[in-house]
C-alpha cells in the first residue's frame, strides 16, 4: 500500500513538474497592429500590397465607388501588408488592398 502512495505521488510531482516547465505561447498581438491609429504612427500614409494598388472610394451619400490613386508616401510592401492582415483584418475595411490608408 505504501508503494502504490509513493509511486502516485511520485507521478504527481513529476507531472506538474513538466507543466510548469512547458513555455507559455505567446498569441498576443503585436500593439502597432491594434488600430490605424497605431499603425499609421509607424506607416503614416498606410501600407499597400502593390504599386499596382488603387484605393477604393466610396461615397457615403449615393454609396457609389470609386478609384483613386495612392497617396505619396504610401509604403509598398506584400510583407507588411500580410502581416497586418494577419493580426488584425480591419485595418483594411474596405479590401482594396491599402491598410490604414490616408
Amino acid at each position: 500500500m505504501k508503494k502504490i502512495i509513493s509511486l502516485v505521488a511520485a507521478a504527481a510531482i513529476f507531472t506538474s513538474g513538466i507543466v510548469t516547465i512547458v513555455p507559455k505561447q505567446a498569441n498576443a498581438t503585436p500593439s502597432m497592429y491594434k488600430s490605424c491609429k497605431l499603425f499609421n504612427s509607424h506607416y503614416s500614409k498606410g501600407v499597400a500590397k502593390s504599386a499596382h494598388t488603387k484605393n477604393k472610394v466610396i461615397s457615403r451619400k449615393t454609396k457609389k465607388v470609386s478609384y483613386k490613386t495612392m497617396s505619396k508616401g504610401t509604403k509598398i510592401s506584400l510583407t507588411i501588408y500580410k502581416n497586418a492582415m494577419k493580426y488584425n483584418h480591419d485595418l483594411d475595411r474596405d479590401k482594396d488592398g491599402i491598410a490604414c490608408e490616408r
